[in-house]
């Protein structure tokens, strides 16, 4: 599954940001107004063959970002061209978007680029960064610029398009666990219809996706950015990159944080049958979680709750209303979101919530939004291209061509690693049926002649197990594993200071943790309640800059006018426009005098 979709907490921030900057100008903007208010114009995203960035800093055209994105205010972006073919490098090229947030400090304490991957892969680093600068913690800010890019394919580099909406739409409804000839037929069908897809409209890059290729254009990043080495946090997928680049440019790692570690062994279907186990896991923890909690609105009885659903829906489809129209949520799009949430347990709380209004046969939007936020639908109905990027980049990095019999059997073996979630892998082995190989496969990881390097495993982590972050310290010569005691995807900014302590005091000073060093479970990660999202954006709006009262006040309106399922539902949604209208109506009400 994709390690990108989980955006709660960047969600929760978006929200805080646009609330605080209603309250405090006293106006309401939309998202895209206040992405574009404080920049100058972008400039355009260039066409293949036509450079718009030079190997030396002073020809990235920095200026505004004109995504449609809540932004930070100084963020800046810009456009550099790299080769289709780094073998190649006078052929065709395409277009890397970045984006940075200059360094906050005094110019001689600067180190240079921080430079982030938040995984996928098909996941946005712009997007990433957009939400997560501020947050980091405050010595890096200062020290560093920090720095993210869309990589060849994803957001608004170039992007990558296999299939039309429509179609996306009428593949998602297909059967993920068929069970019957005809909806086997028609997986086949539409695995090959994608595969087609890649091929006719994206034909210069559907061999030249792999992770080896994103490693060699982030070193014409470093190299445009004026850095004479890397400084690098890659999440999940993006500790794929950085082991790639570590062991291809070795003597220009300075520092690399390597955060939900991928596996680095070559078996496919050994990894993916430890990623459902992964899950699964952690679905226990959530159950013991929720059945010890009695604010859990599932307590005492989640996993009996759980799995009247799971037979509810496959039996017979809840009809969801959503803001593009009436949809259906069956067992399949369901299993997709209750695994979604498993990545970050402060999103636990309204997860319960959803499926006990499910086990009612109400609701399910919650759900859905989640399924959706997984695959990338959006919810105007529109689909961004991550899923289509991380087929392409996950058959890129793969030598395994398994025939359609072969890929099958492959799925019955996934099918039974995972008691709840092992369907929704059944037909996933057929993703790289027949596809074309890679032109510059990813070399086994070694990264030998590169620093030490801090790879850092979460124990309950059900995206990237635990065990995958101990193999990949182990073949990444002089790494050192950094472990937290808790649950969720990652642990980096989100896990508490014992992380975040040790990746500056890393990033600064190049102090390496001592082997074997542990941090336990954080008590303010926000994963332990069942209380939804109210207290987090409370704490958010504050962490912001807007007094707590005004805070809560507005928190207040919103939950009124909502509920705290609906609230739930708007800010983890992320339906922007929507937002937009209800957080202006509590805003005003809120405003002193008002």
């Amino acid at each position: 599954m994709s390690d990108s979709r989980n955006r709660t907490r960047t969600a929760l921030r978006s929200a805080a940001l646009l609330i605080t900057t209603f309250a405090l100008v006293g106006s309401a903007c939309s998202a895209s107004q206040l992405a574009t208010a404080t920049s100058d114009e972008r400039p355009g995203l260039g066409t293949p063959g036509q450079a718009q960035g030079s190997t030396v800093d002073e020809d990235l055209q920095w200026g505004g970002c004109s995504s449609g994105l809540l932004v930070n205010p100084g963020m800046q972006c810009a456009t550099l061209a790299v080769p289709v073919d780094h073998s190649a490098p006078d052929g065709d090229m395409l277009d890397v978007e970045l984006a940075r947030v200059p360094a906050t400090g005094a110019e001689s304490e600067r180190i240079g680029s921080l430079l982030f991957n938040p995984g996928g892969p098909g996941g946005s680093g712009i997007e990433f960064l957009a939400n997560a600068a501020a947050i980091v913690p405050e010595e890096l800010g200062a020290r560093f610029d920090l720095v993210s890019w869309d990589p060849r394919g994803v957001g608004e580099s170039t992007p990558v398009r296999c299939l039309s909406d429509a179609q996306k739409d009428e593949q998602i409804e297909g059967d993920l666990s068929p069970d019957s000839e005809e909806e086997l037929d028609r997986a086949i069908d539409d695995q090959a219809e994608f595969r087609q897809g890649c091929e006719d409209n994206q034909p210069l890059l559907v061999e030249h996706m792999s992770t080896a290729d994103v490693a060699a254009d982030l070193d014409l990043i470093r190299q445009a950015l004026g850095d004479e080495q890397l400084n690098y946090v890659g999440f999940s997928y993006g500790t794929s990159i950085g082991a790639t680049y570590a062991t291809l440019f070795p003597d220009k790692v300075r520092a690399m944080v390597l955060d939900g570690a991928t596996s680095p062994e070559a078996n496919d279907i050994a990894i993916a049958a430890k990623q459902a186990e992964g899950f699964e896991r952690t679905l226990l923890n959530f159950i013991s979680a929720c059945d010890s909690d009695p604010e859990c609105a599932l307590s005492g009885g989640t996993a009996a709750t759980i799995e009247k659903v799971r037979t509810q829906l496959d039996e017979s489809p809840l009809e969801v209303d959503t803001p593009g129209g009436t949809r259906e949520l069956g067992r399949d799009l369901f299993d997709i979101g209750l695994a979604t949430a498993l990545y970050d347990t402060t999103v636990w709380g309204p997860t319960a919530r959803s499926i006990a209004d499910i086990s009612r046969g109400e609701g399910g939007e919650f759900i859905l939004s989640l399924a959706d936020r997984q695959v990338g639908r959006n919810p105007d109905g529109t689909w961004d291209n991550s899923s289509d990027a991380q087929t392409m980049v996950n058959c890129a990095d793969s030598a395994y061509r398994p025939s359609i019999d072969e890929a099958l059997a492959d799925g019955e073996l996934l099918a039974e690693s995972s008691p709840t979630f092992g369907e929704a892998f059944r037909t996933s082995a057929l993703g790289c049926v027949e596809w074309p190989l890679a032109a510059n496969p990813v070399p086994a990881w070694t990264a030998a002649g590169a620093p030490p390097i801090v790879v850092i495993g979460t124990v309950g982590d059900p995206a990237t197990p635990y065990e995958w972050a101990q193999q990949m310290a182990t073949a990444l010569a002089g790494s050192v594993l950094l472990t937290y005691e808790g649950d969720g995807h990652t642990a980096f900014l989100r896990a508490g200071a014992c992380i975040d302590d040790a990746v500056v005091a890393y990033l600064v000073n190049l102090q390496v943790p001592a082997a074997g060093t542990r941090c336990p479970a954080s008590t303010d990660e926000g994963g332990s309640t069942f209380g939804g999202v109210r207290e987090l954006l409370v704490e958010e709006l504050a962490s912001a800059g807007l007094p707590e009262p005004w805070a809560e006040c507005i928190v207040d309106e919103l939950e009124a006018e909502l509920g705290l399922s609906g609230l739930d539902e708007l800010i983890l949604g992320e339906d922007a426009s929507e937002l937009n209208q209800i957080v202006t109506r509590a805003t005003l009400a809120c405003q002193p005098g008002g």
